[in-house]
């Protein structure tokens, strides 16, 4: 699940919350390694600083891992056993009884760095299932896929896009930076790159794949969240983001949730007010209360608050 936050370079230096970081191994004495885009389309643009744990010399070893096993005791054993004699590190990992008694799922980020690729890990599963080991009795399958990680790190957020420009400004910072107090230090050059040591940051961290993004925002960023509610059907989301459209309100971040299936959902957005013509908590409250209500008996604005930057 994608995490957001918000916050602020200060003396080019960012402070990740435990919140952001702790899923993605960026705690205090960490190592960090980073790299840096910059996008344009058009006549924007802006930049982004991608960090993660794991450095240029081994993000093309980690890997999806997704293993099928009995719901039985011992299972998870085996499965992790088979892993463990491959000296293949596992990282993130969930794993949930899909079918209670019959099936469980173990899905996983690994470390490949100490075995070799994913296509030799999936040969030696099915040879020793094929040859019945008696160490893989209660596990029936595994899947493996190469993580997004080196593209993330060369590439950027936008590969293959003709419409945005992506320049790799840094491609990968070699030397790691080291996390303390929950703040990472943008290396020189990055501060020169943006012409500026302090302004407003989005977070968005992807746990899955222990990245996290950092994107500069306008220095003149006015965030607010908002909470709608709405009826679930066809159209209705639609509704919602015209009427913020029409007043040049922009949409950072959000997500919607079924409360009463094809009767009743929630709407829960970032927007930032910049451009629109409403500004200020009071009056944002107000216009947005009237237009949301003027849309229907079952939309309401249930929230809207304030984000410091």
């Amino acid at each position: 699940m994608t995490l957001v936050d918000f916050g602020r370079m200060e003396s080019g230096k960012i402070r990740i919350s435990p919140r952001i970081g702790s899923p993605l191994g960026l705690v205090d004495g960490s190592e960090v390694f980073s790299s840096m885009f910059r996008y344009e389309a058009g006549d924007r643009g802006t930049f982004e600083i991608v960090l993660s744990p794991f450095g240029p010399e081994n993000y093309r070893e980690i890997a999806y891992v997704t293993i099928h096993v009995r719901d039985e005791p011992g299972a998870l054993a085996q499965a992790a056993q088979f892993l463990k004699t491959r000296n293949i590190d596992i990282l993130n990992s969930e794993t949930v009884s899909s079918i209670p008694n019959v099936i469980m799922v173990w899905e996983m980020l690994v470390d490949l760095s100490f075995f070799g690729d994913s296509l030799t890990l999936k040969k030696e599963f099915d040879d020793a299932k094929h040859s019945r080991d008696a160490g893989l009795t209660m596990v029936d399958f595994l899947n493996v896929e190469s993580s997004n990680l080196a593209t993330r790190y060369t590439r950027g957020a936008a590969p293959g896009s003709d419409k945005v420009k992506t320049m790799a400004l840094r491609k990968t910072e070699k030397k790691a930076s080291t996390l303390a107090g929950g703040v990472f230090e943008l290396p020189h050059a990055y501060v020169n790159f943006l012409g500026k040591d302090s302004g407003p940051v989005m977070f968005v961290a992807e746990p899955e794949s222990w990245i996290l993004s950092v994107v500069f925002l306008n220095d003149d960023s006015q965030l607010h969240k908002i909470k709608i509610d709405l009826p679930d059907r066809p159209g209705a989301i639609y509704e919602i983001m015209k009427t913020l459209g029409d007043l040049s309100i922009n949409v950072l971040s959000g997500g919607t949730n079924v409360l009463v299936y094809y009767e009743r959902m929630t709407c829960e957005l970032v927007v930032d007010v910049r451009s629109s013509a409403v500004k200020g908590k009071a009056e944002i409250e107000k216009t947005l209360k009237e237009r949301v209500a003027a849309l229907g008996p079952q939309f309401s604005l249930t929230e809207v608050s304030s984000i410091a930057l």
